[in-house]
């Protein structure tokens, strides 16, 4: 993987979180602008640097290799929701839920 590419999964599994670069900066010790950098794909994290995050966001290493297609819709699906304000946030939450049950209640039957 390239810069690019480790610093957009970074930034998605931070949004997957729910956490800002400040936030995960303090959580690994680091300057957001270091955070910024890596997810512009400007640097590379430190190994170390690298652990701390995978650990704070939850995450594997396997979990950097996802098929382009996946991550493509994921990056569509959040940015959606990212841009959305409260009303449209109100309207997005009940439909995400109940289809997410339906999926699991079918995953099961399967």
């Amino acid at each position: 993987m390239n810069k690019k590419d480790i610093g957009r999964k970074i930034k998605e599994f931070r949004n997957l979180q729910g956490l800002t670069q400040a936030e995960l900066a303090e959580a690994v010790h680091m300057h957001e602008k270091q955070i910024s950098r890596i997810e512009a794909g400007v640097h590379f994290p430190t190994f170390d640097n690298f652990v701390k995050i995978l650990q704070v966001l939850r995450v594997e290493l396997k979990d950097f290799d996802t098929p382009k297609e996946q991550v493509n819709l994921r990056e569509k699906a959040l940015s959606i929701i990212n841009q959305a304000d409260n009303l449209e946030l109100t309207f997005y939450t009940p439909v995400l839920e109940a289809l997410q049950k339906c999926i699991n209640k079918s995953n099961k039957h399967h």
